[in-house]
């Protein structure tokens, strides 16, 4: 564990908390850990009746539609990466697909056809999403190398 969490390729979510991973493993340093920076990952969880997977575990139950921050305006389209629970609850670290701001969505036209279009790129951080922001999966269709098309499901 150690070893995975020096590589470059560990998440950044992992690597903000190596320092107290290494007061926790160290015996030369004495080093409380509060309860609440601990966390269980798992590959899937069942919330409400809905299953919700990291991405590596199975693609079409990781992609979620969400509020980011619980604020319901905007229905954002994201890739679960991890899926934990800490003492405070359940959450999913999510990387979200960015906006596209130099082509209008051609499905804004259309507010009975739960369709968004998107930019196939990724945020290169990850956020934490709690599940009751989650609205519900979504279908993604590579619509070109540059975009997707989000189909609420």
């Amino acid at each position: 564990l150690k070893h995975w969490l020096n590589r470059p390729s560990c998440p950044p979510v992992f690597r903000d908390v190596k320092s107290l991973f290494d007061r926790f493993v160290s015996p030369t340093v004495d080093a409380i850990i509060e309860d609440s920076l601990r966390a269980v990952l798992h590959a899937r969880v069942t919330y409400k009746g809905s299953i919700y997977t990291r991405e590596s575990t199975h693609v079409g139950n990781s992609l979620v539609l969400y509020y980011p921050d619980g604020v319901t305006h905007t229905q954002i389209p994201g890739t679960i990466k991890y899926i934990f629970r800490t003492k405070d609850g359940l959450g999913f670290a999510v990387q979200r697909h960015l906006p596209l701001h130099s082509y209008p969505d051609p499905f804004r036209h259309y507010p009975y056809f739960p369709a968004q279009l998107h930019s196939s790129s990724l945020a290169d951080h990850l956020e934490v999403v709690r599940p009751e922001w989650v609205v519900s999966h979504f279908a993604r269709w590579k619509f070109s190398p540059q975009h997707i098309v989000a189909v609420s499901l």
